[in-house]
Order: C-alpha cells, then structure tokens, then sequence
C-alpha cells in the first residue's frame, strides 16, 4: 500500500498521538491540517523547592486542573501548531503575602522547535496588579505606595470579576484581553483619589520634600558667568598646579601654555559677562515654568469639592476625567487585605487569564477556545 506524503505525516502524526507517554520528543514540524499531539510539558520552576511539599502538591494539582480544562477544549486537538503546556511555579519569598504561579498554553506555530512560541491562553493564580496594568512597573507615590494604570475596564463577562478589553477587539494582532475572577468578587485593587492622584503628580515633578524643585532653584540662582567668577580662585589654583608640573621640563613652555589660556580664560569671560543678562532673564523663565506645574496641580486640588477630591481617579492620555468617560483608565493601588495570607500563602484568592491576539491562521480554532471553554469550573477554583 502506498501513501501521499501528507496523508503520512498525519498517519505519524496520529501513531504519536496515541502511543505518547510525554518523554518522546515532540514533532517538531507540521502542516496546516494536521492534528499534532501536545508537546511535553515545560516547568519553569526556578526556586520552587522553597514550596513546602504540601504547597507545592496543591500548586501543582491547581495547574493540572487548569490544563486538564484546556485539554477538553478545541485546543485538546491543535490543527497546524503544537502545543507546550507550561507550569510556572517559582520561589517563595514572603509567607505573610498571596503566592503567585501561573499556566500557559504556548502555541509552536507549524510545530516548529525554533518557534519562541506565543501565549495564547495564560492563566495566573494570585497575581500582581501589574498583571492587568500598562507599563512595566508601577510609579510610587509620596507615600512608597505603588500604583497602578489598570487598562481600560469592559462590562464583566463570563462570570469574571473584572474584564478587561475585548477578545481580539477591533480584530488586531496586538489586541488583549483579560478576566479577572476573585474569591467572592473581592477585588485585589483600592481605588486611587483625584487627589491623591495630583499629590503624586506634585511628587513626582518636585521630588521628596521638593528635593527636585530644590535642586532646580539652586541650579537658576546663580547664571554662567557669575558662576565663572565664583569658581576663578580654584580655576586659578588649578592652571598654576598646571604650569608648574610643565615647567620642571620647560620654563619657556609654561610661560607660553600661561599666556594662552590666560587669553581663552579672558574670552571665555568677556562671553558669559556678554550673554549674562540674558541668561539671568532666561534661567528665572524657566524656573517660573518648572514652579508652575506643581503649582497647577495645587490649584486644581484647591479647586475641587470635597466630593471630587475623593472621587476615582480615571485618565484618558494625561487627562483626568469623569466616571462613565469611554476607555478610561482607573488609577489604582494594592488591596493590603486581599493579598495578606489568610489561610496558606498558596491559596487561589485571584486568577487572572489573558488572551493576547495570536497568529492569524491560528485565530478560528483560539476563538472556539474562547466560546467553549469551561469558564465556570475556572471560576470555582477561587469559589470552593
């Protein structure tokens, strides 16, 4: 009997599939039609032997469950892609605080082991609000306190505590999506003030106890020139220490090295002498404009009611606006209660799934995971 090349692979393909006991090596290319067997899984577990075995047996059987739900979803059989399930199980560092541990689904596009591969499904137990957020830090207040740009919030959907963006919104390739799921909806987040948010602002533009407006003044008090003047005994100081070493080799060098740099430092001066006027004029300007700004945030705080004050912080670009403004960004900082250690610092209190925009040709079967996924057993592993 003889096969076609495709109808081969597919036939190896299917052998693997059924005969796999995850220590082969995993196919490493594949046609677009061709259902591929999953990769070996991958354990990112640097440090995990700081889990107790009992933590680490309740981490792992947690991400099992999550992979078990991912294997009876349309990703169960990959047409065209491999798929490498991760476990992402690290050192523990803090027992008073959540632990956080994470799955991935990453997807090898044509099986290729040369594919960094992407995350089309990742889900991240007790995670950081940074998680959810833009940047790739938080910016810290007066106070030390982090905190953070949540992107823009949708109407919580499939059950989620919070949802964040639309999946595969406006159909592009750099879209994200995120739901938020919390043990009785806590949420992991405070609410940021109008005010406290301008606070920060004036912190950040003038520094600890106005340590940068501080440094500014200082720097705007004196101009070149008088600067010049100010410096000329150790400047002096420091030309005779040089015409000395030069003239241990040549008395008539140091004298000529003496009359030209007494002839630049007199050029040097009559120009700052020239330009000082200016410069005065154009140091007080900017130091006006640098005052301005962390005077306009006071102003916009005294201008405010007790109620706006108060009121959540939600910006589009720079801008703070009202409640209900579309695509608004909330400013928030940690829930102190939610992330402190309750009963094991292993617990699921948090899980946050996110679904970045994946490889077009792979879109139809991420779609079919999004619409038949077990959204409500995901839920219960925060709501026992």
């Amino acid at each position: 009997m003889r096969f076609h090349g495709s109808t081969l692979v597919a036939l190896t393909v299917m052998w693997l599939a059924s005969n796999s006991t995850g220590a082969q090596a995993p196919i490493t290319s594949c046609g677009p039609d061709d259902v591929v067997p999953w990769w070996p899984r991958f354990n990112a577990n640097g440090g995990a032997e700081t889990l107790t075995a009992a933590e680490r047996k309740t981490v792992e059987a947690r991400l099992t469950a999550v992979e078990a739900l991912v294997r009876k979803s349309p990703y169960a059989t990959p047409h065209g892609f491999a798929v490498e399930p991760w476990f992402n199980i690290h050192e523990i560092t803090d027992r008073t605080q959540l632990y956080p541990y994470g799955f991935d689904v990453v997807t090898k596009n044509r099986c290729s082991k040369y594919d960094e591969g992407q995350g089309h499904l990742i889900v991240k137990f007790n995670p950081d609000p940074l998680a959810w957020s833009l940047g790739d830090r938080p910016v810290i207040d007066e106070r030390g306190d982090a905190l953070y740009m949540e992107r823009p919030r949708r109407e919580a959907i499939l059950g989620s505590t919070a949802t964040f963006g639309g999946f595969l919104e406006e159909n592009t390739n750099t879209s994200a999506f995120y739901l938020l799921f919390t043990t009785a909806n806590e949420s992991p987040v405070l609410p940021v003030s109008r005010e406290e948010y301008l606070r920060y602002k004036i912190f950040e533009h003038e520094g600890n106890d106005g340590e940068k407006l501080k440094a500014v003044t200082a720097a705007a008090s004196k101009t070149p020139y008088e600067r010049w003047v100010e410096d000329a005994p150790e400047r002096k100081k420091r030309n005779e220490e040089l015409f000395a070493i030069i003239a241990r080799n040549s008395a008539e060098q140091a004298a000529k090295t003496r009359a030209e740099m007494e002839k630049l430092e007199q050029a040097e001066a009559e120009k700052l002498r020239r330009s000082d006027a200016s410069d005065r004029e154009e140091q007080a300007k900017d130091l006006a404009g640098y005052k301005a700004v962390g005077d306009g945030y006071r102003a916009r705080i005294a201008a405010m009611n007790p109620q706006e004050r108060s009121s959540q912080a939600l910006l589009v670009g720079d801008d703070l606006v009202p409640p209900g403004t579309k695509d608004a960004y909330m400013i928030v900082r940690k829930n102190p209660a939610f992330y402190r250690t309750r009963t094991s610092p292993v617990e699921a209190r948090a899980i946050l799934v996110s679904m970045p925009g994946g490889y077009k040709e792979l879109r139809p079967q991420q779609e079919q995971l999004y619409k038949q996924f077990d959204w409500a057993a995901l839920k219960k592993m925060v709501n026992p």
